[in-house]
């Protein structure tokens, strides 16, 4: 197995900012690997408002406080362990497995099937994966509503990752382990900075997917994102044109 090269050169040597839509530092690329929530669909779909308001459910029932306490700890097991669900595991013994099935009975109407992004997954040349600190269960429902679920090769969500969530770095570390990834020979789609910084430490070209989310603005101008988009699909059609045949 690869394991990420704590020495990888900085962005200016692993991949120039570029147009959206330029191949430019993506013609060595054989592994695609895509964050599911407000990246593969539109964060103006709302689905993490949904899953917010469970969460916050979900910690007011098994802890039986009210809902201003449960918004609180909610806040609070966030920061301090990067997840809710965290939290919960560590500090009162809880199931992970009933929150994640709890917190994802969502409704996913808002997502609408895309066929430009389904076109553009077929044209990338290699595996590609989805990274995420949900669900295999929730990712393959959120697949299925964008027609896409055929492109994608494996999911690798918090359970794999042994629920260590991004962008703690040993959860990177336990995909590349898992699926034999080279990191310099990856690339790496998501909508929060933060969690493109480890990937772009190891080698990764990043791609961050711009939203108007608060959580997704602190980092959108560091050196560790490669390349911007507010359009995912566009930008990899774009991409797909101006890359060399293989």
């Amino acid at each position: 197995m690869t394991t990420p090269d704590t020495n990888a050169p900085n962005q200016a040597e692993t991949a120039p900012q570029a147009r959206p839509g330029e191949a430019s530092g993506f013609e060595h690329i054989d592994t695609w690997i895509f964050d599911l929530d407000n990246t593969l669909y539109p964060a103006s779909c709302r689905l993490f408002d949904q899953v917010e308001r469970l969460i916050g459910a979900y910690v007011a029932r098994h802890l039986k406080v009210d809902a201003a306490e449960a918004y609180r700890l909610q806040k609070l097991y966030f920061r301090e362990y990067g997840t809710t669900m965290n939290g919960l595991m560590l500090r009162h013994g809880v199931d992970p497995h009933d929150f994640l099935d709890f917190v994802h009975e969502i409704d996913l109407s808002p997502v609408l099937p895309s066929p430009a992004l389904a076109a553009a997954l077929a044209g990338l040349p290699g595996r590609k994966l989805i990274y995420t600190n949900g669900s295999v269960a929730h990712a393959e429902r959120v697949m299925d509503r964008l027609g896409v679920r055929e492109h994608f090769f494996d999911v690798f969500d918090i359970v794999a990752g042994n629920f260590v969530p991004k962008p703690q770095a040993p959860s990177y570390r336990a995909l590349i382990e898992r699926h034999g990834i080279e990191p310099r020979r990856a690339a790496l789609f998501e909508d929060l900075p933060q969690n493109l910084e480890p990937a772009a430490a190891m080698g990764m070209v990043t791609v961050l997917v711009r939203t108007d989310s608060p959580w997704a603005q602190a980092g959108s101008d560091g050196d560790h994102i490669h390349h911007v988009t507010d359009d995912l699909a566009g930008w990899l059609a774009g991409m797909l044109e101006r890359l060399p045949p293989r």
